[in-house]
């Protein structure tokens, strides 16, 4: 392997993405614009269905959706973090005091359990403020870094495939991996600056409060950007057809984005929703960054979705590199 031809083809691939000015401002500019636009458009607690959580006890109403949680420490830790508005035990109810739809929804409960509320004792559980848009944020990012990985590396690798550049480094001292190597390497330098860029920006519009390191912070994502860009050598590994590999890439694409709890929480959902967005990168990828913003997350305690994004891109990146044809033939 030579690191000279690795360096020339990086940046090679470097100046075909700076020069494209529609490139820079889909990553760079596309995020801060979803930001901004959910900052406006979504208020806390505009919804008029409050999540809570029944422990051991039996609760029904149509005004709140229950959630299925095993323990009350669980339940507890759940509303800390606002993915719970509210949490009902036996003689028990607990709210959080920096949550306005807790607080609203604990209005709501008393109204409707007013001849049983003496019979239950207030806890408020501390915890700090945090807005649809706080909570949003890292699936943004992630979310950008999933287009840029599968199509930065995938839909790239097939359309030079199909208009002959391939055909050419084949007949070049240039070998399969320096070249994959190549590809990898400048989409992860342009996520890395694409990352700090869509965060400080964004932080800077709309400041966002981080419990963990940002060593942490930024280890996960670019662990995150290493598994998603390792599954777009697989996707483009032997394609030359541009229509058929954007028809994969979305199908790849869509059901990571609803799946990962980018947009909207899974509490409540059925288990094996759950269990399947589990084995996606991308779930792992926004819920270890959120882990780490909102609860101060080290790497002892991110380790379950380190092995996983750690797994999922070593596993893609051998098979992307075993499957690997400089042509379709």
């Amino acid at each position: 392997m030579s690191l000279r031809r690795v360096w020339v083809l990086f940046n090679s691939r470097n100046k075909e993405f700076y020069r494209d000015p529609g490139s820079l401002g889909w990553i760079f500019i596309f995020p801060i614009v979803m930001v901004i636009g959910f900052g406006y458009l979504f208020k806390v607690g505009e919804s008029s269905t409050f999540k809570v959580a029944v422990v051991q006890t039996q609760f029904e109403s149509s005004t709140f959706e229950e959630v299925a949680i095993p323990s009350l420490e669980e339940a507890l830790k759940k509303l800390e973090f606002h993915a719970l508005d509210l949490v009902i035990a036996p003689n028990d109810y607990y709210i959080n005091e920096s949550s306005p739809k807790s607080k609203l929804a604990e209005a709501v409960f008393l109204k409707e359990t007013l001849p049983l509320v003496s019979e239950k004792t207030k806890h408020i559980i501390p915890g700090q403020r945090v807005t649809y848009v706080d909570w949003l944020f890292p699936g943004i990012i992630a979310t950008n870094v999933l287009w840029m990985a599968l199509w930065g590396v995938g839909w790239v690798i097939v359309r030079q495939r199909k208009i002959g550049v391939l055909k050419r480094l084949k007949a070049s001292p240039v070998k399969p991996v320096e070249y994959l190597a190549a590809q990898a390497l400048s989409r992860m330098v342009v996520m890395a600056f694409s990352g700090v860029f869509v965060f400080a920006l964004g932080h800077l519009i709309r400041p966002f409060h981080t419990e963990g390191s940002y060593l942490t912070l930024f280890f996960i994502y670019m662990l995150g950007c290493f598994a998603l860009s390792s599954i777009g050598l697989v996707a483009a590994a032997r394609l030359d057809n541009e229509e058929l590999v954007n028809g994969i890439l979305n199908f790849m694409t869509y059901p990571m984005m609803f799946l990962s709890e980018v947009w909207f929480s899974l509490e409540g959902s059925p288990e094996w929703v759950k269990q399947t967005a589990h084995v996606m990168p991308l779930w792992h990828m926004v819920k270890g960054m959120r882990e780490v913003m909102s609860e101060g997350a080290t790497l002892a305690q991110l380790s379950p979705h380190i092995a996983v994004l750690a797994g999922i891109g070593i596993f893609c990146l051998f098979l992307g590199g075993y499957l690997f044809r400089w042509t379709k033939d």
